[in-house]
């Protein structure tokens, strides 16, 4: 469960949020809406710590958001923007790293597993060996896909992230996170799509507002 309750946030002059109170049951699923500036890749950082609001409280799983448990309450959510910054080196190489990370460590590597998520995102087997400079932009965004699909975490939070995809790709892309009932699923996307889903949809405006 992810709940804002009279949450507020200004960035100089600038409100972005005014006593902004939303609930996400599990499982349930919420659309992010608004103009570019009024604030929704913010909202979904602070969903992460990375942005504590002025005013108001932020609850994971019933639990207040803080500094003593953020790195905890993390471990339950998975960040996926339109601008992911991988870094270099072969693909394979760059998915075993994030499973070295400290609060992965936990999870087996299993190649198998990597080969059929490829698959399921059309980019086969062979994708492991490439170099991650020589992907597109849409091949990027699929591998950042699968690796925080391999993670298996409970809440997924999608920044734009069929902003670099065809239309058959958005489709592939909606149908399956649409289809993991039992995850949390918080998506920031202009795409039509994900509007024609039917979600609960709140509206960021740029004067602060929230409907």
């Amino acid at each position: 469960m992810i709940k804002l309750d009279n949450v507020t946030l200004s960035f100089g002059d600038q409100q972005l949020f005014e006593r902004l109170s939303v609930e996400v049951p599990a499982g349930g699923r919420l659309l992010i809406s608004g103009e570019s500036g009024s604030g929704k890749t913010t909202l979904l950082r602070m969903l992460l710590g990375f942005v504590l609001p002025d005013r108001g409280m932020v609850y994971v799983d019933g639990e207040q958001l803080q500094v003593d448990n953020v790195w905890r309450l993390r471990r339950k959510m998975a960040y996926v923007s339109q601008e992911m910054q991988i870094g270099k080196g072969r693909v394979e190489s760059f998915i075993k790293e994030i499973f070295r990370f400290k609060n992965n460590r936990r999870i087996e590597y299993r190649r198998d597993k990597v080969i059929a998520l490829l698959e399921d995102f059309q980019l086969g087997s062979g994708t492991l060996d490439k170099d991650l400079e020589d992907l597109s932009g849409g091949e990027l965004q699929r591998v950042a896909i699968i690796v925080t699909l391999l993670l298996n975490r409970q809440i997924y939070l999608l920044d734009e992230v069929t902003s670099a995809l065809d239309q058959q790709l958005k489709e592939m892309i909606v149908n399956y996170f649409t289809n993991l009932d039992d995850k949390t699923l918080i998506i920031s996307s202009h795409d039509k799509i994900w509007h024609d889903q039917g979600f609960p949809t709140i509206h960021l405006g740029n004067n602060g507002s929230s409907t």
